[in-house]
Formats: structure tokens, C-alpha cells, sequence
């Protein structure tokens, strides 16, 4: 029955339909004719879209979350007043508390909502640090290990733990992400990638087994990345020899605009209402 992608939410809307862009990412996944959720946006443009889109929300049997920001996992207490009890497949750590740290300013950037009234809404909590497969040919990343030197993360993203109340940088143990068997490689789906894209990939590929990689899709966190770190992202993107990347969310215009510069032919703006068939 094939693998179809359709991205729901996102920050910009890539054609004229009545959809409405947002910081965040949600991404509709069809896959052997049944439907996930991958990640929710911020909550106020994903009922809209589906409408837009014309997606009929019935049918989706769960959500997948990528890790606990608001722009990721905002949209799962409306999804669930909406369309009833569902599985929340994610990582112990997303309802960690998050801030975004400046020089003059913090801001809240954790899951707007309590595990406690998001259970009240219908969600059934699937709550695992390991990978482990979803459904046939679906599967979970769980926590990824960072291996490459290069991906450091971002400053700017803090969470509790220090010493003395103190804010530490956020570590992303609950950085998530997926990776769908097709019949043209895996297609790997990434909500922020703050593990790092690469380290993420290596990851599918170590748990999977050497094979090809048809397309990345998602945010790849490159908009903050250090020119270190991009240009060793870039060179193993054409070591991969990926066939389509989809570029979105966090990625960043400048950086976007840098990776279609290099791969033409390979690229594609992962906006609202942007979609990736493989049969």
C-alpha cells in the first residue's frame, strides 16, 4: 500500500490553500493503509489544516512525539478532545521543564500541558528510553547516541538540574525520531534533530542494518549550527547519497537555502501541505 507523508503543521504554508503556518512541525504518516501522528505543532493550526488538507482525523491511531516542546507536542490535548483516546509513543523525559535562555530574557518552552490533563484527555502514555518498532516497517528511535564530535546541540536551550536551582543546557535525552521501511530504503522523519541529524541516521542504520536512505523529512536543527557542524552535515548527506530531503521547521532559511544549493536536484521545502509518496 505504499508510505505517504503529509506535513500538517509547519512554519510556513508552501501553496495557496486556506491552511495557516506556525513555529512547529506535525507530520501526517500513512503507511500499509494506517495513519500516525508525528508530532502536533504549537495547537493552533493543526485542526485547521486538517481541514484544509482534508484529512479526516478518524482514522489516526496514535501520536508520536519527537521530544517535550511546545512547538512539538502543544497540539496533542485539542487532537485528543477532538478524536478520543490514543497511544503517545515518546521518550520518560518529555514533560521535563524547558526554557529557551538569552541574554536578557528565559522563556517557557516546555509542553504547555500537564501529564495529568493530557491523560484526562485520553492519552495512554507509551513512555520507553529503547527502540522498538511502532508497527511493521515503523519504528522509534528511542534515546540516540551521540557520537559525532561536531553536533553539540544548542546553548540557548536550557532545562533544570543544576546545582543550587540552576539551569543547565538541555541534553535532549528524549530527542526522538523515526524511520519507515520502503520499498525504496528507509524514510526518516525527524521532528527537531536535536540529537543531530547525522547521529541520528547512524542510529537507523546501526539498529536496521546498512541499507539505503530514500529521503530525510523534518527539522534538522541546522539554523543554529555551528559552520562546522553543517559542513560535516552536508558532507555526509552526499556520502548517504539520500535521494530526497525535505527540508523543514528548524532547519532554517539560510541554511535551507544552503543545502539546496548543493543539492538541487534532492531538495524540497517541507512546508504545510507538502507531501512525499513512495509506492
Amino acid at each position: 500500500m505504499g508510505t505517504k507523508l503529509r506535513i500538517v503543521c509547519e512554519n510556513t504554508v508552501g501553496r495557496p490553500i486556506p491552511a495557516i503556518g506556525e513555529h512547529g512541525f506535525a507530520c501526517l504518516i500513512e503507511h500499509d493503509g494506517r495513519s500516525w501522528l508525528f508530532d502536533t505543532g504549537q495547537g493552533k493550526t493543526l485542526l485547521r489544516n486538517f481541514e484544509a488538507l482534508q484529512i479526516d482525523p478518524a482514522p489516526i491511531e496514535g501520536v508520536i512525539l519527537s521530544h517535550g516542546h511546545y512547538d512539538h507536542a502543544g497540539g496533542l490535548l485539542e487532537f485528543l478532545e477532538l478524536v478520543g483516546p490514543r497511544p503517545v509513543y515518546a521518550h520518560p523525559d518529555i514533560f521535563l521543564e524547558r526554557f529557551w535562555q538569552g541574554q536578557h530574557e528565559r522563556r517557557a518552552i516546555g509542553i504547555p500541558h500537564s501529564r495529568t490533563t493530557l491523560e484526562q484527555a485520553g492519552a495512554d502514555f507509551s513512555l520507553s528510553k529503547e527502540f522498538r518498532t511502532v508497527a511493521p516497517g515503523l519504528h522509534f528511535s528511542g534515546q540516540i547516541p551521540r557520537i559525532t564530535q561536531a553536533e553539540t546541540g544548542d546553548p540557548h536551550l536550557v532545562c533544570g538540574g543544576g546545582s543550587a536551582g540552576q539551569w543547565v543546557p538541555d541534553g535532549f535525552r528524549d530527542d526522538a525520531a523515526l524511520a519507515i521501511e520502503t520499498s525504496r530504503g528507509l524514510v526518516i522523519l525527524l521532528g527537531c534533530a536535536h540529537s543531530g541529524l547525522i547521529n541520528t541516521v547512524r542510529h537507523f542504520l546501526d539498529r536496521l542494518g546498512e541499507q539505503p536512505v530514500h529521503a530525510i523529512v523534518g527539522g534538522t536543527h541546522l539554523g543554529p549550527a555551528s559552520d562546522a557542524q553543517f559542513a560535516e552535515t552536508m558532507d555526509f548527506l552526499e556520502a548517504l547519497d539520500v535521494e530526497r530531503l525535505g527540508l523543514s521547521h528548524c532547519t532554517g532559511q539560510i541554511r535551507a537555502a544552503q543545502v539546496y544549493t548543493r543539492f538541487p536536484k534532492k531538495v524540497f521545502f517541507a512546508a504545510v501541505g507538502a507531501h512525499l509518496e513512495v509506492e
